[in-house]
């Protein structure tokens, strides 16, 4: 396990200033799955009882803390506008659109709308002053893929060892596994249902495609 930071001591990449400028703008704008746009293949699907697209340009902001200290906890849930999710593989989400997703005892991953990122990171490290945590803007490191549709569930299924039976694996749940040997993070976010799959960029191109072959061919389990 990572050890954590205290404030006083300089943390790495986090403090590095980006420099505006338009080669910049147009690297940290780049969808993982630009080879695909300039090829011209889509990339939003709805077919096969099966609905996918790319969630792209959101912001993604690694989170650790100590939880067992009260006054960091409540000033952190304060920038945060919600509560730390505490129970184990489960999120929450912020009246701002934020979502906070549990990975750990001490570790987060919050997931903010498009250009959001930068602000909630300063706010976080306000709150954590001198506190023992860390906050890491991941950047464009990661990506999400949402699913949904009728047969959403049973095409994760296909390439998950996770128990995605409604009653084990509901609105609300998240966690962190493997999706046809590709590590995620997985969290179903409605009943109907639809997941937001969080993956590293170098692998988004590769996981997209395994999904469009899974929703081509006959799906087991079916879920009762």
């Amino acid at each position: 396990m990572a050890r954590w930071r205290r404030r006083g001591s300089p943390p790495r990449f986090s403090t590095i200033p980006r420099e505006p400028g338009r080669m910049s703008d147009a690297l940290r704008r780049e969808s993982p799955l630009v080879a695909r746009i300039e090829a011209g293949l889509p990339v939003r699907v709805d077919a096969h009882g099966v609905r996918l697209r790319e969630r792209a340009f959101l912001g993604h902001v690694n989170l650790r803390c100590d939880p067992a200290d009260p006054g960091l906890t409540g000033a952190i849930e304060r920038a945060l506008d919600c509560g730390l999710p505490r129970a184990p593989n489960s999120f929450r989400v912020a009246p701002a659109g934020h979502m906070t997703l549990w990975l750990g005892p001490d570790e987060w991953l919050i997931v903010t709308p498009e250009g959001g990122e930068g602000t909630l990171a300063q706010s976080l490290r306000q709150a954590c002053g001198d506190g023992f945590a860390t906050v890491i803007e991941l950047g464009s490191g990661q990506t999400v893929i949402e699913i949904s549709g009728s047969r959403a569930r049973e095409v994760i299924a296909k390439g998950c060892p996770l128990d995605l039976h409604p009653r084990a694996f509901g609105p609300g749940r998240c966690a962190q596994s493997r999706l046809a040997r590709t590590l995620v993070t997985l969290a179903q976010v409605d009943d109907e249902p639809t997941f937001d799959l969080i993956v590293r960029r170098s692998f988004a191109d590769y996981l997209w495609q395994w999904l469009l072959d899974a929703c081509r061919y006959p799906v087991e389990p079916r879920f009762a």
